[in-house]
């Protein structure tokens, strides 16, 4: 994964620090990254990890800052603030590697469930951010994205559309290895997708890209999840599974 030095790292947004960090020079030892407040915001929470309770609910010992501020104190964790997503909490010890912690608890981590249309649900993390694009929506935490679009099949029926999305898929096969294909019938919709990688070169990265298609009669609810971690694939097909049509 590529490193950033601090001359060129991208903006992000902003980040909320302990002075312990900005001020006093100690480096960063607990980190996460909350669902942002707003554009200015990237939603990363930076620790030094000796802060006590008394000192945390003091909001004066605490800043907002341009990420290249806090590079300058430790520039290790540029690649965590580039490429990690909202939702995730990172921890080390002095002299030791960043881990993952998952059972930090974050203010916006719940489930909800959005109605795409009047028939269309989906269910999803509410650290999600959903943006409207000029032909579906996007929702992302950054490093988890999906996009959805709705086609219209008027006087299909979702067999006739199958057939037509399994030939697409085998197509597909030829320009790029299909690593695995899926199918759920789901009663009122079917579900028929794809699973390949993908190469990312300004992260110089190979990422993960579902491509699935809900299939009901006259039309087509279209997904795809891109992903760099292996151990997301369990959160796209769920996801891509729980959508429903009612």
């Amino acid at each position: 994964m590529r490193e950033f030095s601090v001359e060129n790292f991208p903006n992000i947004g902003a980040v909320m620090c302990s002075k312990m960090i900005a001020d006093e020079n100690y480096k960063p030892m607990f980190i996460f990254r909350e669902k942002p407040l707003n554009n200015n915001d990237s939603g990363w929470r930076l620790f030094s990890g000796l802060e006590s309770d008394e000192y945390s609910e003091n909001a004066n010992n605490f800043g907002i800052y341009n990420p290249k501020t806090i590079l300058e104190i430790d520039n290790s964790i540029s690649s965590l603030l580039l490429y990690k997503g909202v939702g995730t909490v990172w921890e080390r010890k002095p002299n030791t590697d960043w881990e993952e912690v998952f059972d930090y608890p974050l203010e916006d981590d719940f489930m909800v469930e959005h109605q795409l249309t009047e028939n269309w649900t989906l269910p999803i993390n509410n650290l999600f951010n959903r943006i409207k694009e000029e032909d579906g929506l996007m929702y992302t935490t950054n490093d988890k994205t999906m996009r959805l679009n709705i086609w219209n099949y008027k006087g299909r029926t979702k067999e006739e559309i199958l057939k037509e999305k399994k030939k697409e898929i085998s197509e597909r096969n030829l320009e790029n290895e299909v690593l695995k294909k899926y199918e759920l019938d789901q009663g009122n919709s079917i579900k028929v997708g794809y699973h390949i990688k993908e190469y990312d070169s300004q992260k110089d990265i190979s990422y993960n890209l579902i491509c699935g298609f809900c299939i009901v009669d006259n039309q087509v609810l279209q997904t795809f999840f891109y992903f760099d971690n292996e151990k997301d694939l369990e959160w796209a097909l769920h996801t891509w599974k729980m959508i429903a049509y009612k």
